[in-house]
Formats: structure tokens, C-alpha cells, sequence
């Protein structure tokens, strides 16, 4: 993608790491303001909505017959300076299973504490809480709760891999739950059991619902029995109104496409303006 744009810059002494030497190089933390200006004059710009794996360059080159002014887009949209680039389809999946690696738990609300049998809502249980150790004992796996959502009854939990023989998730002693999380064996015996609560769907973090919505785009939450212990009913969500991580990633890059770009019989002015300004003195 070559430009001349960084060498309208005006030059500064500037030390690269460790170097004693100083060397002139552009002054990368100039800004103007005149494309922010651009963007209260209509005539000036037009909308762009980015195709999906089109680059800056290939931007520039369809609107203005040259690659060298993607890096106006830029200027132009806040958007793209503080988030970058809309990614590729392809990329936000890869990007989906970066940002989200590890699993979801999905509950019915509530849990038993193993030692008395009382049954209680998860809000209260001391064990069933971000930093402490639970168990897939059907699975043989140890995760560790990383977040909880209590409005939709799922635990966001640090594990090798998703449990799918399980049907509850249990908490267990620090100290056992550490030594197997990091792949110590514990002999059954010295492993204590402490609050369990079941497990109504399971996924992978990226596929997991990040919220539910109706009809209107209102999000909305799963339902409670009005009698203690406030069991949670699962099925008053569906798939269907459910946005995954996964979806939302895509919604905000699909946003992220519509863009302002200064159209072709203006580009010159502009940016031949632009350079000019970068060359007055600076207080």
C-alpha cells in the first residue's frame, strides 16, 4: 500500500528505543482537524458502505483511480481510527474463537449445597463465584469460574475443553480444585464437594448467548418462579432470540463498513489543503 502522504509530515528529532542518536523523522502526533470540519459540509462527502475483504487501498483505487488516499478514510471516520479496519468474514470468525476461548455454562438458577442439602439461589453461594474451582465429574475436567451472569443464569469458566456428559457443575475446595486445574492428581477421597448446580445447555464462549432479544430488538432475560428458591425456566428464551458473542462481533463489524469518504472532485482540494496546513509552524 505505497503513499507519499507521510512525507508531507513535518520532521522532529526523535530517539528510536535504546538509541543514542537522535534522527529526524515525521511527527507522527501531528492532527488536524480539517477532515473533521469536512464532515459538517455535505458536499464534501458521500457514504460508502465497504465490502466484505475490501481493503483501504482497494477503497481508494476504485473511488479516486489511485491507492493514495485510503489513508483519508481514515481521518474521516472516528470509528476507524480508534477500531481499525472492518475485518473480513472469515477474520471476525477467527477473531470470535481469539476474543472468546473458553466455555459457557448455562443453569437453572439455583444450586444445593452437597454437605446440607439446602437449595438456594446461585446469587448466595460463597463457592459458585468468579476465582473459584468447579467440576465436570462425568467428563473428568476442572474449570475455573472466570464470570458470572446471574440475569441469564451462565458461568463463563476457564476449561480445557466443553464438557458433554455432565449434568451438573460443582464446586469444589480451593486447594484440590488449583492442584487439578494445573494438572495434579488428587485421589477421590481428598476431593470435597461443596454447592452443585445443573446444567441446562453448555457452550462454546464464542457461540454462547450474549444476550436475548424479541421481536423489537428489546433484550429480555429468562424467567423466574416467584417461589423461593426462584427457579430459573431456561425455556422462556429461545435460539432463535438469542445473540451470540459471535453475532454481536459480526453486527458491529457490519457497522463498522458504513463509512464517509471525501468524493472524487473534492479529494484533491482537501488533501492538497490538508498538506498545507501540515506545513505551518506549530505553537
Amino acid at each position: 500500500m505505497p503513499t507519499n502522504f507521510f512525507q508531507e509530515f513535518p520532521k522532529v528529532d526523535y530517539k528510536f528505543g535504546d538509541n543514542e542518536q537522535f534522527v529526524r523523522w515525521q511527527d507522527l502526533s501531528v492532527y488536524i482537524d480539517a477532515f473533521d470540519q469536512m464532515q459538517e459540509y455535505g458536499a464534501f462527502y458521500m457514504d460508502y458502505q465497504i465490502p466484505n475483504s475490501e481493503r483501504p487501498d482497494q477503497v481508494s483505487m476504485k473511488l479516486y483511480d489511485t491507492t493514495d488516499y485510503y489513508w483519508t478514510f481514515f481521518l474521516m471516520n472516528d470509528h476507524l481510527r480508534e477500531q481499525g479496519w472492518p475485518l473480513s468474514n472469515t477474520m471476525v470468525y477467527s477473531q470470535a474463537q481469539r476474543y472468546y476461548p473458553n466455555i459457557c455454562i448455562v443453569t437453572n438458577g439455583i444450586f444445593i449445597n452437597r454437605p446440607t442439602g439446602l437449595v438456594r439461589p446461585l446469587g448466595v453461594s460463597p463457592t459458585l463465584t468468579p476465582g473459584n474451582y468447579v467440576r465436570f465429574k462425568a467428563d473428568n475436567l476442572v474449570g475455573k469460574i472466570l464470570r458470572v451472569d446471574y440475569d441469564l443464569g451462565m458461568y463463563h469458566v476457564e476449561c480445557d475443553k466443553l464438557p458433554t456428559k455432565s449434568n451438573q457443575m460443582v464446586s469444589i475446595g480451593k486447594d484440590e480444585g488449583e492442584a487439578l486445574f494445573n494438572g495434579v492428581e488428587v485421589e477421590e477421597q481428598f476431593i470435597t464437594e461443596i454447592d452443585a448446580t445443573n446444567i441446562v445447555r453448555r457452550y462454546n464462549q464464542w457461540d454462547a448467548p450474549h444476550h436475548y432479544e424479541d421481536a423489537e430488538g428489546n433484550w429480555v432475560y429468562p424467567t423466574y418462579d416467584a417461589d423461593d428458591p426462584h427457579v430459573m425456566d431456561q425455556n422462556s428464551v429461545t435460539t432463535r432470540q438469542s445473540v451470540s458473542y459471535y453475532q454481536r462481533l459480526i453486527e458491529e463489524n457490519d457497522i463498522a463498513r458504513g463509512i464517509k469518504v471525501l468524493k472524487k472532485d473534492t479529494v484533491e482540494q482537501v488533501v492538497d489543503e490538508f498538506k498545507q496546513l501540515l506545513k505551518q509552524p506549530r505553537n
